[in-house]
């Protein structure tokens, strides 16, 4: 079979994020992941945000803002379940976060439009050094 023009499996990049902060920071999961969706529709979605033309000087306000965010999501981790917060108001993506054991926090903004592909799970995996 020969792949022309497209990707016959689209990627999602930039989907999910960990994030790890030194004793003396405290993570704060709303404003990490209010950062990863604001990231991702800026980034993304230009077009449809209205976006495609500016360049430079200062970036447009968020569009997503603490209001957003609801509370009690049950985040599945390594088949645990993590309490955690959503976003679900934008019309372009899905957004969940979560507080690992380790203390990092999983964010992961999802485009609308792939979430019947995908079981919002996640596993964590080791690194093997190559």
């Amino acid at each position: 079979m020969e792949l022309t023009g497209s990707l016959r499996y689209p990627q999602l990049w930039e989907a999910v994020k960990t994030s790890w902060h030194r004793d003396d920071q405290h993570p704060d999961l709303d404003e990490e992941l209010l950062h990863h969706i604001n990231h991702v529709l800026m980034n993304r979605f230009r077009t449809e945000r209205g976006l495609a033309g500016h360049l430079g000087g200062l970036p447009p306000a968020p569009d997503v803002t603490a209001h957003a965010i609801q509370r009690n999501i049950t985040v599945t981790v390594d088949g645990a379940a993590h309490e955690g917060i959503a976003i679900d108001t934008d019309p372009h993506v899905y957004a969940i976060a979560t507080v690992l054991p380790d203390g990092r926090i999983l964010t992961t903004v999802l485009p609308r439009d792939e979430l019947e592909y995908v079981k919002v799970e996640f596993a964590t995996r080791t690194l093997e050094a190559g």
